[in-house]
C-alpha cells in the first residue's frame, strides 16, 4: 500500500468525509497543509505530478477500505504453509528457533488455530507498510469487531481465539495481536495454542490404580467400592465419572500395565511389519506345530484325540512346502515336514522356528550331527513368548488348518456352541464305549488325506500378502501362493535340489558313540562290523532309521562311510529294537502302571465295608466356625508339593500318578477346561487315560 495519493486518486475512493471531485479535493488539502511530493507522473507540469499524504485518522479509513478490496490471494499468505518446521517468505524471520511443540505433535484444533493466526497476522504486517504496525492493528480490531473484514479473514477470527468464549463472540485484542507477531518470529508451532488439558494428576490416582491395575482386570465399579476404604481420610474420593474420566486421559498401554502381562501386552504395542517383496523362494522357510482344532480316531485304538500337525512355510511365496502329521509335536515329525520340503522344493538358506522342543534339540542344532549342518541351513530361533515375530506361520494355520477344523462336527475350538461340543463329546465316547468306534470321528487314513487336500487348496487360494496381478478375466486379485512360486521360476530362480542318491542318508538321525572291539551301540542295541576293529577306540557318527533298527550306517567324524553295522544280540535285547519302538514301550509301561494303580483302588473299596453313618439330629449338631476357601492352608509334607501352586500339565502329571490325591474340585476343573477345547488337558488326559477319572465322585466328600 502507498503512503501519498493523488487528489483523483482519493476522490476516486469515495471516503466519508471527503469531497468526491477532484477540484474541491485540492482545495481542501491546500487549506488543510497535507504534506505533499512530487513525483513522476503524467498529468503534471513537466511530466511531474502532486501527491498528498492524508491524516493519520483519514488513513484508517483507506486501510480497511483496502481490506475489503483485497482479492483473497493477496491477503491469505499465510495459509499456504507447509505443515513441517519452515518459515514462510515475508511471514517469519530466516531463523527457526526451538519451541516447546513440535509440527507433528500438533492437534486439528491446533494446527487450525496456528494457520488462523498466521493469516491474521500476515495481513497486519501488509497493512503496516502504508500506516505503521499499530495502525493496522488497530484497523484489523475494529474491522474484526464489526464484522466487516472480508469472509475468510472474519471467520478465522474466532479458530484463531482458542479461548472465543461460550458464545463464539470474542474477538481479537491488541496484545493478542502482538504476541502472535513475536511468537510467529520462532516458526510456525510456536504459534499453536497450548494443550489446555488439565495434567495434573489428582490426589486418589495412585491408589485407584493400584487397584484398577491387576491381572484379574477388576471393573471400575468394583475398585470404586474399595478405593474409600484404602485412601487416606482427609483424600476425597472421586466420583465414578470423574475417575472413568481420569482413566480415558491415560495412554492405552500405560492403563492396560498390570492387567495384562508382559507378553499380552505386546498385542496392543507398536509392531514391525516385515516385507517380504524382495525376497526369493526357499530364502527362508517357517515351521511350526499346531495341535488341530477338531477329534480325529486315533490310529491305534480308535478313540478320539487332536493330532499334531507341523507346516513348513515358505516366507517369500507363503507356500506351504512341507507337512507331517503325529501324534503329539516332535523332533521325528519336524524331520519329516521338513524332509518333505527339501525334496519337493529346494533346501532353504535359512529355518526360522521357534524355541519348542521339536525345534531346538541336538538332533537339529548339533554342529556335528544335527541335521541343520549336514544341511548347511541356518537354524534361527524367535524370542520366547514373541509368536508376533513369526506371525506370517501362525496365521496360516488360521487361514487352512483352523478352517478345516470348522468343516468337521467334532470342532472344539473356542467359538463353537458349547452345546454342541458337549453333545459332539458325549456322542463319540458313547459310541466307542458300546461300539468301539464313533461316526462322528474320521479314520485317520481319511484325515491324513484330508489334510493333503486343504493344504493344496490354501496353495491355490489368493493371499493377501502377495502382490495384486491381474488374471486373465481381467479381474485384479491378490496372487496365489503358487502362481507367486511359478513366476519366481519363470524369472530364473532355481532351487537347491536334494540328490536322490542323497535323500535317504542325509534325512538319516546321527548320534556320537564310541567304537569298541568292532562293535557300536545305540539305544541299549549293539551293531557289529569287522571294519570297526581299525576304529577301536575311536568317536564315531551313527546314523539310523528311526523304523528299522536292523542296522546302522557307521561314519568318522569326517563323515566318510566306514561301514554297516548290522544288529547283534545282547544281554538286554535279544530283538532289536527301534528308537520309535522303545519310546513306544516305555510309554505303554506308564499308562500301564498308573492303570494298575486304578484297578488296585477299586478292589480296595470292593473289599472295604463301611457301617451306617448314624442320623443325627440338625439341632445336636455342634456349631463350627465357617472357614472361607480363601483362608484355608494346605499343610504340605516335606515330600507332598504344593498341588495349589502346580500348573496344569504337571498337576495331572502328579494326580496320574497319586489318584489318591484326586478331589471333586479337581474333575469339575479339568472337565470345564476339556469342554473349551484346551489343548494341554486335553493331551495329558489323552496321554495318561484319566478320561475315567473325571466323571468319578470323591468318596470322601460324598460322606
Amino acid at each position: 500500500m502507498k503512503t501519498h495519493y493523488s487528489c483523483a486518486e482519493l476522490a476516486a475512493m469515495k471516503l466519508p468525509g471527503l469531497p468526491t471531485t477532484e477540484k474541491r479535493l485540492r482545495d481542501r488539502v491546500k487549506s488543510e497543509g497535507w504534506a505533499s511530493r512530487q513525483v513522476p507522473g503524467k498529468g503534471g507540469k513537466g511530466g511531474m505530478r502532486t501527491e498528498y499524504q492524508p491524516p493519520k485518522a483519514l488513513l484508517s479509513s483507506i486501510i480497511s477500505q483496502h481490506i475489503k478490496s483485497s482479492p483473497v490471494s493477496a491477503v491469505t499468505p499465510a495459509l499456504a504453509l507447509p505443515s513441517s518446521e519452515v518459515t514462510a517468505a515475508g511471514l517469519f524471520s530466516s531463523a527457526v528457533l526451538p519451541v516447546a511443540i513440535r509440527s507433528h505433535e500438533l492437534k486439528d484444533w491446533q494446527r487450525s488455530s496456528a494457520e488462523a493466526r498466521a493469516a491474521l497476522i500476515g495481513e497486519v504486517r501488509r497493512l503496516a507498510v502504508l500506516a505503521g504496525t499499530e495502525k493496522a492493528i488497530q484497523a484489523v480490531i475494529a474491522l474484526a469487531a464489526n464484522g466487516e473484514l472480508p469472509a475468510h479473514l472474519q471467520a478465522m477470527v474466532s479458530v484463531a481465539n482458542a479461548k472465543s468464549g461460550v458464545d463464539g463472540k470474542r474477538t481479537l485484542s491488541r496484545r493478542s495481536l502482538y504476541r502472535w507477531m513475536k511468537e510467529a518470529e520462532q516458526g510456525f508451532t510456536a504459534l499453536a495454542p497450548l494443550q489446555r488439558e488439565n495434567l495434573k494428576v489428582p490426589a486418589w490416582a495412585p491408589a485407584l490404580l493400584e487397584l484398577y491395575q491387576r491381572p484379574q482386570k477388576p471393573a471400575l465399579k468394583w475398585v470404586m467400592e474399595q478405593l474409600p476404604s484404602v485412601l487416606p481420610s482427609h483424600i476425597t474420593p472421586p466420583s465414578y465419572w470423574a475417575a472413568n474420566r481420569f482413566i480415558q486421559k491415560m495412554s492405552k498401554v500405560d492403563v492396560q500395565q498390570g492387567r495384562m502381562g508382559k507378553r499380552e501386552i505386546k498385542n496392543i504395542k507398536p509392531f514391525v511389519r516385515r516385507d517380504t517383496g524382495e525376497m526369493w523362494p526357499a530364502d527362508v522357510y517357517t515351521a511350526d506345530g499346531h495341535t488341530f482344532d477338531a477329534e480325529v480316531a486315533h490310529p491305534a485304538h480308535g478313540r478320539p484325540f487332536r493330532p499334531e500337525i507341523t507346516t513348513v512355510l515358505d516366507i517369500a511365496t507363503r507356500r506351504v512346502v512341507g507337512w507331517s502329521v503325529d501324534l503329539a509335536e516332535s523332533t521325528w515329525s519336524v524331520l519329516d515336514a521338513l524332509r518333505h520340503a527339501c525334496i519337493q522344493h529346494g533346501i532353504p538358506a535359512i529355518f526360522y522356528v521357534d524355541n519348542g522342543s521339536g525345534f531346538k534339540n541336538d538332533a537339529m542344532s548339533n554342529e556335528s550331527t544335527g541335521f541343520m549342518a549336514r544341511l548347511g541351513i541356518e537354524i534361527t530361533h524367535s524370542l520366547p513368548y514373541n509368536s508376533q515375530a513369526r506371525g506370517i506361520e501362525e496365521r496360516s494355520h488360521k487361514s487352512f488348518l483352523v478352517r478345516a477344523a470348522k468343516s468337521l462336527p467334532t470342532y472344539m475350538g473356542a467359538d463353537m456352541d458349547r452345546e454342541a461340543k458337549q453333545k459332539a463329546f458325549k456322542i463319540t465316547r458313547a459310541d466307542i464305549k458300546t461300539a468301539g468306534v464313533s461316526k462322528l470321528l474320521m479314520p485317520w487314513n481319511a484325515f491324513v488325506n484330508f489334510i493333503s487336500e486343504e493344504i493344496e487348496k490354501a496353495n491355490n487360494r489368493e493371499h493377501r500378502g502377495l502382490p495384486k496381478i491381474r488374471d486373465a478375466a481381467g479381474k485384479l486379485r491378490h496372487q496365489t501362493p503358487n502362481e507367486a512360486w511359478e513366476l519366481a521360476v519363470s524369472e530364473g530362480w532355481k532351487p537347491t535340489e536334494v540328490e536322490a542318491h542323497e535323500q535317504l542318508d542325509l534325512f538319516r538321525p546321527y548320534k556320537l558313540a564310541k567304537a569298541l572291539r568292532g562293535e557300536v551301540r545305540l539305544f541299549g542295541n549293539t551293531y557289529f562290523d569287522a571294519a570297526l576293529a581299525d576304529h577301536h577306540g575311536d568317536t564315531v557318527r551313527v546314523g539310523y532309521d528311526i523304523l528299522d533298527p536292523h542296522q546302522v550306517w557307521v561314519r568318522d567324524l569326517q563323515g566318510r562311510l566306514i561301514c554297516v553295522a548290522g544288529f547283534e544280540a545282547n544281554k538286554r535285547s535279544y530283538f532289536p529294537q527301534s528308537f520309535q519302538d522303545k519310546a513306544n514301550e516305555t510309554r505303554a509301561k506308564a499308562r500301564i502302571k498308573r492303570a494298575a494303580a486304578h484297578i488296585e483302588e477299586a478292589e480296595a473299596e470292593l473289599s472295604q465295608t463301611y457301617d451306617a453313618l448314624p442320623f443325627i439330629e440338625a439341632n445336636t449338631l455342634p456349631s463350627m466356625p465357617v472357614v472361607l476357601a480363601e483362608t484355608m492352608q494346605i499343610t504340605e509334607s516335606a515330600t507332598r508339593p504344593n498341588l495349589s501352586t502346580m500348573g496344569d500339565y504337571t498337576l495331572l502329571t502328579w494326580l496320574a500318578e497319586h489318584p489318591e490325591d484326586w478331589t471333586d474340585g479337581f474333575r469339575s476343573y479339568f472337565n470345564k477346561r476339556a469342554s473349551e477345547g484346551s489343548r494341554t488337558i486335553n493331551n495329558a488326559l489323552d496321554e495318561y487315560n484319566l478320561w475315567g477319572e473325571l466323571n468319578k465322585t470323591d468318596f470322601r466328600v460324598a460322606v
